[in-house]
């Protein structure tokens, strides 16, 4: 179920709350000097071609000026489609060691009007996984650009959370540092093309991408010790 809006004072009360964290955080964090753990990286590459009825048919690359500007540590770009009815999704998982020294990954949100996208819907929705007692938080965008429409999912993750809003990675950076030496963060982001008059099909079906893909990341992101 999407999330209710908060209250406009209700709401910029936990803005300043959060505000006040992360300016604390940030001078915490240079004042401590905290050194993470040597932590190999995932293994998205290694994520399964075949998920359900879904089959990978490519895998891209960023361009090189976007993957210098990211600087992620390991990243996966992939097209599944579904033969049965020509359904296709792209996935992107961007995973990032540390916040300490770099800003991290880049919301969506942003990125993807910054291209000339614009947002006709938003919210945020929580999707039933296996393995967890709870959903997780997902955003869930619409967007349009030149008669084309588009359903995008996304999430950030790691073996200690998941969330939905980019924040929560900030204000999680002192705590996880100070306890597990570690910030380590990944961005996971669904596309999927519009092409009917409303979305609930590929909202059927990026929910059960996410179902399917969802264990296989929280297996990846726990091997990172």
């Amino acid at each position: 179920m999407p999330k209710q809006t908060l209250g406009t004072p209700t709401r910029y009360g936990l803005l300043a709350a959060a505000c006040l964290v992360l300016v604390f955080q940030a001078s915490a964090t240079r004042l401590l000097r905290i050194d993470e753990q040597s932590i190999p990286i995932p293994g998205l590459h290694r994520l399964p071609f075949e998920l359900d009825q879904w089959k990978a048919s490519s895998e891209q690359t960023m361009a090189a000026t976007t993957e210098a500007y990211l600087k992620p540590d390991e990243y996966i770009m992939r097209d599944y489609g579904k033969a049965a009815d020509g359904s296709n999704i792209n996935l992107f998982v961007a995973y990032f060691k540390s916040l300490q020294s770099k800003y991290g990954p880049h919301s969506p949100s942003i990125c993807l009007p910054a291209s000339g996208w614009l947002v006709s819907s938003s919210k945020i929705v929580e999707i039933t996984v296996p393995g967890r007692s709870e959903a997780i938080p997902v955003n869930q965008y619409t967007m349009e650009k030149s008669g084309e429409r588009l359903l995008v999912l996304y999430w950030y993750q790691n073996d200690r959370d998941t969330w939905a809003q980019e924040v929560h990675a900030k204000i999680r950076l002192l705590p996880d540092l100070l306890r597990y030496h570690r910030s380590d963060v990944s961005l996971v982001r669904l596309i999927s093309p519009l092409r009917g008059m409303t979305p609930e099909k590929e909202l059927a079906d990026c929910y059960r991408f996410t179902q399917d893909l969802f264990p296989l990341l929280a297996e990846r992101f726990g091997s990172v010790h």
